[in-house]
């Protein structure tokens, strides 16, 4: 049991924090007597639409057998099957990321690593119930990643990019859901712009605990994310410490 003397930060999203909570700070319930403490964290926090969730690829292939060896390959692409069905169609756009084509050292010698994902556009629905030991998952895998292997074949200007592999790795709502810990494993908060909506920011309406990742204010994404988790710290400390450890960041 660990005990937090000052606060408690939650990098869960705002509904798996909801799930860590007794059942009164999730608004809606009397605290228990002796307990003043009041949420309503419900309409505070998770009363957000959810995004879809993602199929994720990642894989090692061997570049010597890429036309041209590879030299000609770029970094990123981005697939769309069909642009008037819109990027947010299920299965419809596939982003594709090749890091060691500026970074070979991220690669042994005449490989490349791959990472390809449709960006929140596959549906929690399809895969709610399935068991990850059974063959319908095993087989509805390989069926739903099979657009990230067109996006790739295409990035790598090859019919077969499979042949190429050495080594491949596939992620599915359920896998996000389990390690991720993501609930339904959402691709993070579903805000338009067109509605005024905005993310809540780091302190919340309970006492001591505050919250960084996706569904905090900046939002999606890393550098997003990296800055929620900044304003936390902030949130923390006094200015004269941030200087202090500036100052012993410099002298390193």
């Amino acid at each position: 049991l660990v005990r937090a003397r000052e606060a408690v930060v939650s990098n869960a999203s705002a509904w798996d924090t909801e799930g860590l909570l007794p059942r009164h700070l999730k608004g809606g319930e009397r605290a228990p007597e002796g307990d003043s403490s009041s949420s309503s964290w419900q309409k505070e926090r998770a009363d957000f639409a959810k995004c879809p969730s993602f199929m994720h690829l990642h894989a090692g292939i061997d570049a010597s057998k890429l036309p041209g060896l590879g030299k000609e390959t770029e970094m990123h692409h981005i697939y769309v099957e069909d642009w008037s069905k819109g990027i947010t169609a299920p299965q419809n756009c596939v982003l594709v990321s090749i890091p060691s084509v500026i970074d070979p050292s991220l690669a042994p010698e005449g490989k490349h690593v791959i990472h390809a994902y449709t960006p929140g556009n596959e549906p929690y629905e399809v895969w709610r119930g399935l068991s990850r030991s059974s063959k319908e998952y095993k087989a509805l895998k390989e069926e739903r990643s099979r657009v990230l292997w067109k996006a790739v074949g295409l990035a790598l200007q090859v019919d077969n990019p499979q042949d190429l592999v050495d080594v491949q790795m596939v992620g599915t709502p359920l896998t996000h859901e389990r390690f991720l810990r993501r609930k339904f494993g959402t691709y993070g908060p579903a805000l338009r712009a067109d509605t005024g909506q905005t993310l809540p920011g780091v302190k919340t309406s309970i006492e001591n605990l505050l919250c960084t990742g996706d569904s905090t204010f900046p939002g999606i994404g890393l550098p997003a994310v990296a800055a929620s988790g900044m304003l936390a710290a902030n949130s923390l400390t006094t200015v004269s410490n941030h200087l202090e450890l500036l100052d012993k960041l410099y002298a390193r």
